[in-house]
């Protein structure tokens, strides 16, 4: 009986499991700039399947965007995040907490949620 209601929890885990899909994506949501870098962007809007950011000289774009997110219970986190402008590029963003991230790039842009 012991081995049947394992087996039981086994597969129930499983099946919840593979309902649930895609991991949680940190980056959806509203962001500001928290750092003094120049040359980032002051606000990002990430949605399902797209980004709007805001220039540093204020100037907004969207674009349309795939992510690849990773576990988003486990700090350090990343997502990454994909555009097709004619060629693959992707930006690499480093999750130090559920609120606080920063760009994977020269500037190192750290942006808060709002």
């Amino acid at each position: 009986m012991k081995k049947i209601v394992s087996v039981l929890a086994v597969l129930f885990l499983a099946v919840t499991g593979a309902c649930a899909g895609q991991p949680a994506n940190l980056l959806i949501g509203k962001w500001k700039l928290s750092s003094g870098a120049t040359g980032c962007n002051t606000a990002m809007t990430y949605a399902a399947k797209s980004v709007t950011q805001v220039a540093w000289d204020g100037t907004p774009s969207t674009v349309a965007v795939t992510y690849v997110a990773g576990d988003p219970t486990k700090f350090p986190a990343t997502v990454y995040v994909m555009t097709d402008a004619g060629i693959n590029f992707h930006v690499t963003y480093i999750f130090s907490s559920k609120d606080k991230m920063t760009i994977d790039t020269a500037a190192m842009c750290a942006y808060v949620r709002v």
